[in-house]
């Protein structure tokens, strides 16, 4: 990576003088790339979410005939890796597919091309809806176009509301109106003195979905210029994050204790069982829970405390910088991740396209509308300060959860001062090998 890095470097510096040689006033404009061109596009997805891909993929070459259009599943555990590998191979496919939290470090690695060079007068961004250009952005240049998100909401099983006599959760709903709906629905039925209905299923140590918890207090755990954990997932915000957290498992008890730390979420599977009233989680799993007979599903958003504020997962798509046709693979990502594919996405994934999102019916309806209204209180996640989030501060935070959570009683303050001395110091000595 470091040859393709330096690579990048003299070819840049080339252009650099090219461009200096040039009248100023009239800048020379890429040149129509033309013939018959073989695009690649990798994607992480498999089995039947290859099918929006190959429908997309069908409905451009129609529209292009002289552009054919090859996908590619990059199979293997670790799919960031091979795209690098390909990269430094200079085999990568034209068009990637990556998720938000590695945009970042595959930018810094020069994996991307700078979309702006290409998009042309007639890219219009206002056709995306809010906050879903930035994730693909790196210090306002964008990089990559949005494929699929989602925020973070509560479902919660109408039955269970119903038979408690219970209102169901309003928009503006707090942290203490969480707990005593929480509380009320958490339900000894049998009289053996253990919960048959919990308030609310949580994701246990999950770092990234326990970013809502922090931003609605108040809080941040890395300072915006990316260098000081210290002061930050430390602070009285977090610390009240944490303390309110781990308190619905052990003091309020309104929420059953992680299955399985070591499974995503906590391996928990009280909600979808009708055990539990309420689960914080994104949208994925939405279509099985709709068919799911022990629910009747609604959607609200996530409680405010300090502030209402939810966080953004997202996938996108980029064009690579070792592209023979970069001019052509953009013009196919702007279809792609445009208007056009977002008619075909709307039926696997919420749509990113404003326009889809309204024609679709989706933006009125009352459970899809709650992911997408979200979209209007979303703030930055910890990984957009810092490339060496997963290596530094998330493992630091996932123990220190996992310690909230398993200690009855236990010094949140104590644990969070060590997590972030922890982040801090991993932090620090990646920072010393720049």
């Amino acid at each position: 990576m470091k040859t393709l890095h330096r690579s990048l470097i003299v070819l840049l510096l080339a252009v650099f003088v090219l461009a200096a040689c040039l009248p100023q006033s009239t800048p020379t404009p890429i040149a129509p790339e033309k013939g018959t061109r073989v695009l690649r596009v990798g994607t992480g997805d498999s089995g039947e979410g290859l099918s929006p891909h190959q429908e997309i993929i069908a409905m451009y070459e129609d529209e292009n005939p002289d552009v054919l259009v090859q996908l590619e599943a990059v199979a293997g555990r670790d799919y960031y890796t091979r795209l690098l590998t390909q990269l430094a191979a200079e085999a990568a496919p034209d068009v990637m597919q990556i998720g938000d939290d590695a945009v970042p470090s595959f930018v810094e690695k020069g994996a991307f091309i700078p979309l702006d060079d290409y998009l042309g007068a007639d890219f219009d961004p206002t056709i995306y809806l809010p906050g879903l250009l930035a994730p693909g952005q790196i210090d306002g240049t964008q990089y990559l176009l949005p494929k699929d998100y989602s925020p973070l909401g509560v479902y919660y099983n109408k039955t269970i509301f119903d038979e408690a006599g219970l209102d169901y959760p309003q928009e503006d709903w707090t942290w203490a109106d969480f707990l005593d709906i929480a509380l009320e629905l958490t339900q000894d039925t049998d009289g053996d003195n253990a919960p048959d209905i919990w308030g609310v299923q949580l994701p246990a140590t999950w770092t990234t979905g326990f970013e809502y918890w922090v931003a609605a207090a108040g809080g941040q755990l890395i300072s915006e210029d990316g260098k000081q954990f210290v002061g930050y997932m430390d602070s009285e915000e977090v610390i009240k994050a944490v303390t309110f957290y781990a308190d619905l498992y052990n003091k309020y008890r309104v929420a059953p204790p992680p299955a399985d730390l070591n499974a995503f979420g906590g391996g928990n599977s009280e909600f979808a069982n009708g055990q539990a009233a309420m689960y914080i989680f994104g949208r994925w799993p939405q279509s099985s829970l709709l068919d799911n007979p022990n629910i009747r599903l609604g959607v609200a958003p996530p409680p405010q405390d300090e502030q209402r504020a939810n966080i953004l997962f997202w996938g996108g798509f980029g064009v690579a910088s070792t592209s023979a046709h970069p001019q052509t693979a953009t013009d196919f990502l702007t279809f792609y991740a445009g208007e056009e594919g977002a008619e075909v996405w709307k039926d696997w994934a919420l749509p990113a396209v404003r326009s889809v999102a309204e024609s679709s019916g989706m933006a009125r309806d009352p459970i899809e509308s709650v992911w997408i209204s979200e979209l209007d209180h979303l703030v930055p996640r910890a990984y957009t300060y810092t490339m060496y989030w997963n290596e530094t501060a998330d493992p630091a935070l996932r123990a220190a959860l996992e310690a909230a959570i398993l200690q009855t009683n236990a010094n949140i303050p104590a644990i969070m001062e060590q997590a972030a001395q922890e982040a801090q110091t991993a932090l620090d000595a990646l920072l010393a090998e720049e």
